[in-house]
């Protein structure tokens, strides 16, 4: 009878720690996808400004990890062309990624500028970009990672306490 309630009481706080580990990986997938945005921009930046390719070449050439971030570039390519409403790209960013807005915004500010500057104002341009955009995922990261910690001792604290309340 002690195995049976001992078993009990250890699976329900693996099984209320799994589901904060749940919880976790939502904001652990959106520190991803704000990274390989990232990786984009710089690779964006080097080929588009040191190598000249255009866009549609870099877009071809970069080796996209994640099919989201694939969709948002290649719709990215789409806007630079037809120059339309930043607004509905920038939602389609947060409903696709899940990204932070400031992040989002800072990303969408190469509409402004790509196409339309030579390579070292572009250059500048998209260094700033890039380090706003570090500076953005960061300020996330370190606010998810006190998210995850609380989490974490919260999740502790509940599957003992949902345990000690069932058994």
């Amino acid at each position: 009878m002690i195995w049976i309630k001992s078993s009990l009481f250890i699976l329900t706080i693996v099984t209320v720690k799994f589901i904060f580990k749940f919880i976790n990986d939502y904001g652990d997938r959106r520190m991803d996808n704000m990274k390989e945005l990232l990786d984009f921009t710089d690779y964006l930046r080097i080929y588009s400004c040191q190598m000249h390719m255009s866009y549609e070449e870099i877009y071809l050439k970069y080796n996209f990890s994640n099919e989201n971030i694939r969709m948002v570039c290649n719709k990215l390519m789409d806007e630079i062309e037809n120059k339309k409403n930043k607004g509905k790209y920038i939602v389609y960013i947060e409903e696709l990624l899940h990204t932070p807005d400031n992040f989002n915004k800072k990303f969408i500010d190469i509409l402004d500028y790509y196409g339309s500057t030579y390579s070292d104002v572009l250059d500048a341009k998209l260094k700033f970009t890039i380090r706003e955009m570090e500076y953005s995922m960061k300020d996330y990261e370190r606010q998810h990672i006190d998210k995850k910690n609380l989490n974490n001792r919260i999740s502790l604290l509940l599957g003992c306490l949902a345990a000690v309340i069932l058994i």
